[in-house]
C-alpha cells in the first residue's frame, strides 16, 4: 500500500509541477503579448505625431504655394506644435498697412532645429524690388522679409534633396 501511495503522490507532484511549469509558459506568453501590444501602441503614437508633423509641413508647402504667408504665420500663432514642426516662422509686420494681401510683409525665420540640420550651408538669395530687399544673404539672425507674391512666384522648380531625390513642385 505505501507503495501505492507513493506512486500517486509522485504522480500528483509531477502533475502540480507540470501544471506549474504550464503556467510559467502561459504567464510568459501573456507578458510578450502585453508588451507587444505596448510596442504597438508607442509606435502608433509615434505615427500619429509624425503625421501631424507631416500633415503640417505639407500644409506649409501649400500655402507658400497659394502665396498665403498669413495662414502659415496664423496656424504657427495657434499651435506651438506647428510652429515647432514648420521649417521656417513666419510673423507677419504688424508696421506694414497694405491694402493688397500679396503685399504684406512677413518676417520668416528659419527654425532653430531645422537650420541647424539643413541650412546652415544654404545660401539664401537676395532679391532687390524697388528700394526693398527680400532677403538678406549674410543675415547672421536667418531673418528675411518677404511677401506672399514673392512666396506664390518663386515656389516651383525641381529640388534635389540630400538623399539625392529629386523633388518637382509646379
Amino acid at each position: 500500500m505505501d507503495n501505492e501511495k507513493a506512486k500517486k503522490a509522485a504522480e500528483l507532484a509531477e502533475l502540480e509541477l507540470q501544471k506549474e511549469e504550464e503556467q510559467q509558459q502561459i504567464d510568459l506568453i501573456k507578458k510578450a503579448i502585453r508588451q507587444t501590444l505596448e510596442a504597438i501602441k508607442s509606435k502608433e503614437k509615434d505615427r500619429d505625431k509624425l503625421n501631424k508633423e507631416i500633415k503640417t509641413l505639407k500644409q506649409d508647402i501649400d500655402n507658400i504655394r497659394a502665396g498665403r504667408l498669413d495662414l502659415i504665420a496664423e496656424r504657427q500663432e495657434k499651435d506651438e506644435e506647428a510652429k515647432r514642426t514648420s521649417v521656417i516662422e513666419i510673423v507677419r509686420e504688424i508696421h506694414h498697412h497694405h491694402y493688397e494681401r500679396w503685399y504684406e510683409p512677413y518676417k520668416i525665420t528659419w527654425n532653430p532645429y531645422w537650420n541647424q540640420i539643413y541650412c546652415d550651408s544654404v545660401d539664401m538669395p537676395v532679391t532687390t524690388y524697388g528700394s526693398s530687399t527680400y532677403g538678406t544673404f549674410g543675415n547672421t539672425s536667418n531673418t528675411y522679409t518677404l511677401t506672399n507674391s514673392i512666396a506664390k512666384d518663386s515656389y516651383a522648380g525641381t529640388y534635389q534633396l540630400e538623399c539625392g531625390d529629386c523633388v518637382t513642385l509646379t
